[in-house]
């Protein structure tokens, strides 16, 4: 399915600043992993035997490494279902995260073990705690941490568990390692500070007592949380592209395309799925990577996905940092590392034309949202007067001639002018990403000046006087006044463009949604 050989370069890069999105992952890391370790502490005092004076059986060792690492196996696994939303992905980064975390519970202790025993260089830990000196104890807590960095280490691999990725396998593996040794380090230091001396004579001298629970508590939590914001932090350092979804059910959410290959389509299993409409197939399109870039490969049935209002031809398309996809009624909005630095082209503007080998836009239909015209000059862009709405195309329809076709995901749709009452801009990204700016007068003016409207002073990339969204009776319009970096619709930079409901306006760093 996903065999096409040709490749077309995207003529206009899509500004903006990376997204902040992927960040919550961090923070759900460290909520999850500090939830983990601390359920592994709470099992493992029950189903576990801690003899005050002797080490632990292997056997029992074993058992504890089993159920520490099962319990943040499943923390971690669920990390990602819990970004996106997913509950299918959520189940399976449970079951797999449970059963990888074990083993990699089992594993770690073990080879956790060896390592420790080796860090100690021949040296009895008994003595080095006796001698109290400061190189002494900073040997043995380091050595102990690098046994705990196993524990840590292996059970992080469930962090690609939900998405059965392998690469973010290895970012959970390297996160897991940084985590596990900190937090080694951590529990060493707070058995040192709480449970030393290792055992406590009982009143009247007559026996000892384990009391190793408080620093076990501290600590497995401590490894838990540090091994969940650790591999959050690997993560957000070693990804190299993702999508948002900018319309659809999924709206605002990120996907890290970690995979190969990665499927968009309306399926609850799909890598990127997309919900919305109906007309898509559960496997719709896909991004592949290709020597380190990543390409939008077209699975041949309609609609066809399309790349900054221009439709994909020979069935593949280059993307771009800050490329915008729409496929049929969904858009994403794509991000790279690779072309977010090193080969965005300078801003000239541009004139949307038909993407190579296609036809222009026929007469009869509009050339912002595709549609055909009614006797009376209307499409979807315009406000249907009474009787009129039977005369136009339904919003999913896709139109003739190869034209980008409008998206729709709420009443009205997107691609359709609804009237101008009501409208505002939506920011997706930016200093004020979230925010709402109502479009209530006839002229709204937008730019880093404080008397502006929607003034955007925090974005140093926007020039003062930047650009002006004017009601022209039907419809918004939105007018650039000679910008130093732009201003772009869908991608494409503009002076001016009429807007239509779900376009994407792109000023500086600063990007909104028009509804």
């Amino acid at each position: 399915m996903w065999t096409a050989v040709s490749t077309a370069a995207v003529v206009r890069p899509y500004g903006g600043t990376r997204t902040t999105k992927l960040r919550s992952r961090i923070l759900l890391g460290l909520l999850f992993g500090t939830v983990g370790g601390f359920l592994g502490y709470a099992l493992q005092e029950v189903l576990v035997s801690h003899d005050p004076v002797l080490d632990m059986p292997m056997a029992e060792l074993l058992r504890f490494g089993a159920l520490v690492g099962a319990l943040l196996g499943l923390s971690i696994g669920a990390v990602e279902g819990m970004a996106v939303g997913s509950a299918a992905t959520f189940l399976r980064g449970l079951c797999l995260g449970g059963v990888i975390g074990a083993l990699g519970g089992v594993f770690g202790v073990y080879f956790g073990s060896i390592a420790y025993n080796l860090a100690l260089f021949g040296k009895d830990p008994r003595i080095l705690a006796e001698n109290g000196g400061i190189l002494d104890f900073t040997h043995r807590i380091v050595a102990r941490a690098l046994g705990w960095t196993f524990l840590g280490a292996l059970p992080g691999l469930a962090a690609g568990a939900s998405t059965l990725s392998p690469k973010r396998a290895i970012h959970g593996l390297i996160g897991g390692l940084i985590g596990g040794f900190l937090g080694g380090l951590v529990f060493d230091l707070v058995a040192e500070i709480v449970s030393q001396p290792a055992v406590a004579v009982a009143s009247g001298g007559s026996g000892v007592i384990e009391i190793g629970g408080p620093s076990r508590a501290i600590g497995l939590t401590m490894i838990g949380a540090l091994t969940g914001l650790s591999i959050g932090l690997v993560e957000e350092l070693l990804k190299q592209g993702w999508v948002r979804v900018l319309a659809g059910r999924n709206e605002g959410k990120d996907y890290i395309l970690s995979k190969a290959l990665t499927v968009i389509g309306r399926d609850e299993r799909a890598d990127v799925p997309v919900f919305g409409d109906r007309s898509l197939q559960p496997q719709h399109a896909a991004i592949r990577v290709e020597n380190g870039r990543h390409v939008l490969l077209d699975g041949g049935v309609p609609p066809q996905p399309i790349v900054n209002g221009q439709p994909v031809q020979g069935g593949r398309q280059l993307l771009r940092d800050g490329d915008m996809i729409q496929i049929g009624q969904v858009r994403l909005l794509f991000r790279e590392k690779a072309t977010a630095a090193r080969v965005r082209r300078p801003a000239t503007d541009v004139t949307p034309a038909p993407a190579a080998g296609a036809s222009a836009v026929p007469a009869h239909l509009c050339p912002f949202c595709g549609a055909q015209k009614d006797p009376q000059g209307n499409c979807l862009c315009s406000v249907p007067g009474a009787g009129a709405a039977a005369a136009l195309p339904s919003a999913g329809a896709p139109p003739a001639g190869g034209a980008p076709i409008g998206v729709a995901s709420r009443p009205g749709g997107y691609g359709a002018q609804a009237g101008v009452k009501g409208s505002r801009l939506v920011a997706l990204e930016g200093p004020y990403a979230g925010q709402v700016f109502p479009l209530a007068a006839s002229v709204v003016e937008i730019g880093r000046e404080p008397t502006r409207a929607v003034s955007l002073a925090a974005d140093t990339t926007v020039s003062r006087r930047h650009a002006r969204i004017v009601d022209e009776g039907s419809r918004h319009v939105v007018y650039d006044e000679g910008s130093s970096n732009g201003t772009f619709v869908n991608g494409v930079r503009l002076t001016q463009q009429p807007l239509s409901i779900g376009d994407v306006l792109q000023l500086g760093s600063s990007s909104f949604r028009y509804e």
